[in-house]
């Protein structure tokens, strides 16, 4: 896991994408030291909402549209917002233009054992990163989402491993789902009631013991990083 940029995607909205970004960074600081969750939307995604940071002053995106040339990884960090373990990253503002972005990236790369990149529903940010979890929901239509969006990573060529949003009396099992997007399956996402209560609270995602998303963050930190798929062609993705 040494200095992995890891993109958590949604293949659809609402499925809970952002909770699990900002998990597995406060998680994973305890195995790897150093941890940050990035806002893949840096024109105003709000991560800092979520990770229970918004009232703690630091930088966000809009702080640095004006950086030029290799960025100091190690002294961003310190000026990012915490209260924990990890760090976060957050849109606020005017997004800063893409060679910011990418600079930024590769900075925080270097100096954390783990960067989480919140991806939203796009993977315009996806090539950026080491391998890819795709969030995908279990109705049909979410499926349906979810098949295209998996095709589109393919192309991409990062390695993708599928997390289902899953739900009691589902039509089709985790394992069946996988194999019909053609990805490796790194785990299943249900309901936590404790999530919500804990927001409301001031405690990001991830900082409880145990529970439903405890335990599948732990599982998806524990598990090998998976394979790169083969790529059908050469793509550049459409900015979303």
């Amino acid at each position: 896991m040494d200095h992995r940029v890891l993109g958590v995607m949604g293949a659809s909205g609402g499925l809970g994408v952002s909770t699990l970004a900002v998990a597995l960074a406060v998680r994973a600081a305890g195995r790897v030291g150093a941890t940050v969750a990035v806002d893949g939307a840096p024109g105003g995604g709000a991560l800092d909402v979520t990770a229970c940071v918004e009232h703690v002053a630091g930088l966000r995106w809009a702080d640095l549209a004006g950086a030029e040339g290799r960025i100091d990884g190690a002294a961003l960090l310190r000026e990012l917002p915490a209260e924990g373990p990890s760090r976060v990253l957050a849109g606020r503002g005017p997004a800063p233009p893409d060679e910011v972005v990418r600079a930024v990236l590769a900075g925080l790369a270097l100096v954390c054992g783990l960067t989480v990149v919140d991806l939203g529903c796009s993977s315009w940010w996806g090539p950026e990163c080491t391998d890819l979890l795709l969030v995908v929901g279990s109705t049909a239509r979410q499926l349906a989402d979810g098949a295209g969006v998996a095709e589109r990573l393919h192309d991409l060529a990062v390695p993708t491993a599928l997390v289902l949003r899953s739900h009691r009396g589902d039509a089709l099992t985790p394992e069946e789902v996988a194999a019909h997007l053609d990805l490796p399956l790194a785990g299943t996402l249900r309901d936590d009631p404790r999530v919500p209560v804990d927001a409301d609270h001031g405690r990001p995602p991830g900082s409880r013991g145990s529970g439903v998303l405890a335990a599948l963050v732990d599982a998806l930190l524990s598990a090998p990083t998976p394979s790169a798929p083969t790529p059908s062609a050469p793509t550049t993705p459409a900015r979303q």
